[in-house]
């Protein structure tokens, strides 16, 4: 058996490429297959209408947290050099971030405890803001990359813990959803101001590298005014997510939008440029990662009913379309 992998061409084919090609996709695309089979055996189609398409909130969020799982195992050495000095095993915690997103993106795949996942996905990318990010911005406070980074991560942290919390109910609880939506609606707000700034560049989060810039494909019409519905489709999302009342739609709406701008520029984008992960693969991994946040705020936040339209208030949550599997 181990002269049969060691000689067939699969295995000569795969590591054939770079590791920090090749591991990234593999997660990836592991990870893609097994929540699309996950998908046929449970409850996830159970929501109506529009709902529907938060089903893609775990899978996209966890296909993307499996790309970041590999990419720290590749490139772990690399990573290791941007922890702080002061935290002990820098090459440790490198690996350890890497195992703890690809169990992560199976669970959320699987449906196996996921909600766990979630929440600790969830702190540890908050986490990752406070330790890494923000001394980051100090020592460089007008690093517009930096502050960039910074904001994404509090996104998917935000989607993430809202989620992660959303069985239970206490006030506690509900000022802790208030304050995950603000950690996605505040770094919407600037994403979208940002690309009405910088309109030549491809609609969506902002870019983070100073040498290399995605632009809309040439077969594109009208580069400008789909950069700047978009920049406005974030505004209004932002908005809407800082309502109590509409938040539950705006996150729905957002996702669905990050969705589409996924499929339809950063999926092409990257098969164009499927040897450069950083400036391709992990580009699609982002948009997905923050598609899945913002519809697992969608999916954790009160819906509206008929009634709630007459009384002004919300009524209902919309956490059936993740079902738990024990």
């Amino acid at each position: 058996m181990i002269d049969f992998f060691s000689h067939s061409q699969f295995v000569l084919a795969a590591f054939s490429f770079s590791p920090f090609v090749f591991w990234p996709y593999f997660f990836g695309a592991v990870t893609l297959v097994v929540g699309l089979a996950m998908a046929t055996r449970t409850e996830l189609w159970q929501a109506y209408g529009s709902d529907k398409l938060i089903w893609f909130g775990p899978l996209s969020f966890a296909i993307a947290m499996a790309i970041f799982g590999g990419d720290h195992m590749a490139a772990a050495k690399l990573i290791a050099l941007g922890i702080p000095s002061w935290i002990p095993g820098h090459l440790f915690w490198a690996y350890f971030v890497g195992v703890a997103l690809i169990a992560a993106a199976l669970s959320l795949a699987t449906g196996i405890q996921w909600r766990l996942a979630a929440f600790l996905l969830g702190v540890m990318i908050f986490l990752f803001v406070l330790i890494l990010h923000i001394p980051a911005l100090f020592a460089v406070p007008r690093d517009q990359i930096k502050l960039t980074i910074a904001l994404r991560d509090l996104a998917l942290s935000g989607g993430a813990l809202a989620i992660g919390v959303s069985r239970r109910d206490s006030s506690l609880v509900t000022r802790f959803q208030t304050f995950a939506r603000f950690l996605v609606a505040i770094p919407i707000a600037v994403f979208g101001i940002d690309q009405f700034l910088n309109p030549a560049f491809a609609p969506g989060i902002p870019q983070e590298s100073g040498t290399f810039f995605f632009t809309l494909p040439d077969w594109f019409p009208a580069h400008v005014f789909w950069t700047f519905l978009s920049g406005m489709v974030f505004l209004v999302c932002s908005l809407g997510m800082f309502s109590r009342k509409y938040a539950h739609s705006a996150a729905r709406f957002l996702g669905g939008t990050l969705l589409l701008l996924t499929v339809l520029i950063y999926l092409p984008l990257t098969v164009a440029a499927a040897s450069d992960v950083a400036n391709g693969l992990n580009y699609l991994a982002i948009h997905l990662a923050l598609a899945g946040s913002a519809f697992f705020l969608a999916a954790s936040l009160p819906v509206p009913s008929p009634l709630a339209e007459r009384t002004g208030k919300l009524v209902g949550e919309n956490v059936a379309v993740f079902p738990e599997k024990s």
